[in-house]
């Protein structure tokens, strides 16, 4: 995806790009199917349904912010979406990558208002998706902070 996403959007026609993104989104369907929700799907599920922001939109705002705060508790996996990404981590080269390709980084962008994000961070924390990295309400808070002005991910 990484590599196939911005040949697309510099060749719409890129036979080539399309076929290399549509395995990789087989791919990962594969994973979502294999694997059970974190906290990025979490935040996402609470921001759609408290502010009906838009789904993929959504999403892509947050992948950064949440692999940064879950950075920490799985090196390994960073390492190797950084990797992939050809970037010095992955929550940059996420952020890097989204940014290049003219997505939305900005969660108030997508309608959310600044004074919901002390309702998110406590909706997040009630009945919590397993995730890598324990939630705690001040971590929360700076992720969504940074990911609701749409400034880079901040690794813990």
């Amino acid at each position: 995806m990484a590599s196939a996403l911005p040949r697309i959007a510099a060749d719409l026609a890129d036979a080539g790009g399309r076929a290399d993104a549509l395995y990789g989104a087989f791919l990962c369907g594969g994973v979502l199917g294999a694997t059970t929700m974190a906290l990025h799907h979490k935040l996402a599920h609470v921001l759609g349904g408290m502010f009906d922001l838009p789904h993929a939109e959504t999403h892509a705002a947050l992948l950064p912010h949440t692999a940064a705060y879950n950075a920490p508790a799985a090196p390994d996996a960073m390492e190797r979406i950084a990797r992939a990404l050809r970037g010095s981590d992955a929550s940059h080269g996420l952020f890097d990558l989204t940014r290049s390709l003219g997505g939305v980084m900005a969660l108030r962008d997508l309608g959310m208002p600044e004074d919901g994000i002390g309702p998110v961070v406590e909706e997040a924390l009630v009945n919590p998706y397993w995730n890598p990295r324990p939630l705690e309400a001040h971590g929360l808070r700076l992720l969504l902070e940074r990911a609701w002005s749409g400034e880079a991910p901040l690794l813990s």
